[in-house]
């Protein structure tokens, strides 16, 4: 009986379709090739044939043969042959026990062939889960959770108590994406409980915030929904408090109690709530302002305009000052003005002002200029006509950026607001401020970044002067403001931040600042290119990015320089970053995300990109992507080199027979009658 001697063998049998062929090959004395030839089966025409040799492959040692046995049940799984449903039934509930490794492989199979066998299966084997191993037990609970089986609601909810403490959240998470409204009352219980763990007190409420809504509330008859969910309203994690109060807030019960949360709140000695959770209800409100709208709302505006006054916490009366705009509108004026005062939010009332009707910004230019006015409200005033466009503001803007008598803080929020305004005619005072060095370093930064925002070229010289400033705010805020002067001067100045030792957030910064040059920066971005590996990793990220930007053969040249380049040698120190007497392995971002650029790049007229990805030495996360690219190209050249890599690859996977499939299906090959 002709057996295939070599992977190329095998190859040729699935590209002439001949499946009696490929059957006899997973017999082959060429290991290899005989697992080659086992997942190639899982793409041909369902016949007993095919399906017998497959189960054979199975009984093949009493150990799993390395790849063999994995792939057989992959592709009963692939071709859905409900026939094998108890076998890989079996291979999966045998797996907990004897540790083949074979329960991913057998779950994926069975979620593919699916149907009311291999529910019931699944089913059949949650009485085990509480005793199963960890990987086997999450394989069944995110099985049961992929079919959406809400026949295993009722044994994991009898014995969900025995899951206690370990593996309940896992369960919990499987009710959720169940979605049977079945498992409300026990997953309340769950949320209400204060003993419990915060994560399965968090994992409960998330499995309720993903029940139907359509649905809620849901039926429970003591003590009401709404009363079970005050709990985790007012858990100390602020992800369930968020989550409860959304929950909360889609009954007429629950909203009633979301506003006595504010009420107890805004009263001395009021029930006590975590701040996080006030702010939680708060920024609900501003989200859906519609959803708490009451026929007489001066009650509920009061109450707000109270915590946006006098809550002790920033981020209450943060919350509660979106709330009142959301909800109140122009009517929020007059308490969001006078919340300018508050240091602590202004630059977040400040932005909710700004987007306020035209009337109300008009007395805004008197505020600015009122004696006797703070320092908080005059830059929140400042920032609102910046933001608001407000250009017949800049002169009195002006004037206090120039007056030295006026508050250091007022200054800088005039310059930031003349940079928003982008009033050209400030340039010259904010770059004589800006080189002044006898001025606050406050004010000089703001100036460096107005004058960035201005643009007007005259200034690049102070602007690169400021990135040699000694004071850190400054220069920061200097090399940013250089990417408003695309020129080959600015993209020098910035280059010489990008090196290895370099302030990694100077180096970001200057590589941002490069990115919106275009043309004139890509010199500077091939020359950083040659050092990526060297450089921090949010660096190298960044630098790919830019690169990606370009289109030309230049940039694409240099990502390739990056693709690849050789892994670094691990025995090599300087491949690790020392933490305490532990050595930690640093990761070579810039290859891999260069990898990944590279397959954007491909196209039919030039497939190197593409083809050098998969070349020996590569990083092997950007073959499977490359491999896609080259197939949607579609030409003859394409997949004869997704063909070689196929047949050279030493780790043969499921989307290399899916790539096989598409080139067999471009060219009529059909693996089966």
């Amino acid at each position: 009986m002709e057996r295939a001697a070599s992977i190329s063998d095998v190859m040729r049998m699935r590209m002439e379709g001949e499946v009696a062929g490929l059957c006899r090959a997973t017999w082959s004395e060429n290991h290899d090739a005989a697992v080659y030839a086992t997942a190639m089966l899982g793409s041909a025409v369902r016949t007993p044939e095919v399906v017998r040799t497959l189960h054979l492959c199975l009984k093949r040692g009493d150990e799993p043969l390395p790849g063999l046995h994995w792939h057989a049940l992959a592709s009963l799984g692939r071709l859905r042959v409900e026939r094998a449903v108890p076998l890989l039934l079996r291979t999966l509930a045998e797996s907990d026990h004897n540790r083949r490794q074979l329960d991913k492989v057998a779950c994926e199979a069975l979620l593919a062939i699916g149907g009311p066998e291999v529910v019931r299966g699944l089913v059949d084997l949650c009485e085990r889960l509480p005793s199963g191993r960890g990987y086997w037990t999450v394989r069944v609970l995110d099985a049961l959770a992929a079919l959406r089986a809400s026949q295993a609601v009722t044994p994991l909810l009898a014995t969900l108590w025995g899951y206690l403490p370990d593996l309940a959240v896992r369960v919990v998470r499987t009710l959720g994406a169940i979605g049977d409204p079945r498992a409300a009352s026990a997953l309340l219980v769950l949320a209400h409980s204060p003993a419990l763990d915060t994560h399965l007190r968090r994992a409960a409420v998330e499995a309720l915030h993903a029940l139907p809504a359509v649905g809620w509330p849901p039926p429970h008859r003591h003590p009401a929904v709404e009363r079970l969910l005050h709990t985790p309203q007012r858990d100390p994690d602020p992800d369930t408090a968020r989550l409860a109060t959304a929950l909360l807030a889609r009954t007429e019960d629950g909203r009633a109690h979301l506003w006595e949360v504010l009420r107890g709140a805004a009263e001395q000695g009021g029930p006590d709530c975590p701040p996080h959770a006030v702010a939680a209800v708060c920024a609900h409100i501003a989200a859906e302002p519609g959803l708490f709208a009451v026929p007489d709302h001066r009650e509920h505006h009061a109450l707000l305009a109270h915590l946006l006054r006098a809550a002790a916490a920033p981020a209450v009366r943060r919350a509660a000052a979106g709330a009142l705009a959301a909800s109140a509108g122009a009517g929020a004026a007059g308490a969001l003005v006078a919340a300018l005062d508050d240091a602590h939010i202004g630059d977040t009332v400040a932005d909710l002002v700004a987007a306020l009707p035209e009337s109300v910004l008009s007395e805004l230019v008197d505020q600015f200029t009122r004696p006797g006015g703070s320092v908080a409200r005059r830059r929140g005033v400042a920032r609102v006509l910046g933001l608001a466009g407000r250009t017949d503001a800049a002169p009195v803007l002006l004037s206090a950026l120039a007056d030295d008598t006026t508050p250091v803080g007022v200054r800088a929020s005039a310059a930031g607001a003349l940079g928003a305004l982008r009033h050209a005619a400030a340039a010259p005072l904010l770059a004589a401020l800006a080189r002044d060095e006898e001025q606050p370093g406050t004010l000089r930064a703001h100036a460096v970044r107005a004058l960035g925002s201005i643009g007007v070229p005259d200034t690049l010289p102070v602007v690169l002067a400021c990135t040699r400033s000694p004071h850190e705010a400054v220069r920061r805020r200097a090399v940013v403001a250089l990417g408003a002067f695309p020129v080959s001067e600015a993209a020098r100045a910035l280059e010489t931040f990008v090196t290895p030792g370099a302030e990694p957030d100077l180096a970001c910064a200057a590589v941002q600042a490069l990115r919106k040059f275009g043309g004139p920066a890509l010199p500077v971005l091939v020359r950083l290119a040659a050092d990526a590996d060297g450089l921090p990793e949010d660096v190298g990220h960044r630098l790919v990015e830019a690169l990606a930007a370009h289109p030309g053969a230049e940039a694409t040249g240099a990502l390739l320089g990056l693709a690849t380049a050789p892994p670094p040698d691990p025995r090599d120190e300087s491949t690790y970053a020392i933490s305490g007497e532990r050595r930690l392995s640093r990761s070579t971002p810039a290859r891999e995300v260069a990898s990944l650029a590279l397959v954007e790049r491909g196209s039919a007229r030039d497939l190197t990109p593409l083809t050098a990805l998969l070349g020996p030495d590569t990083w092997f996360g950007a073959h499977e992507p490359a491999v896609q690219a080259l197939l949607r190209i579609g030409t003859e050249e394409a997949y004869e080199h997704v063909l070689a890599f196929c047949s050279g690859t030493k780790h043969f996977d499921t989307w290399h027979v899916g790539a096989l499939d598409a080139v067999a299906a471009a060219r009529g090959i059909r693996l089966g009658s």
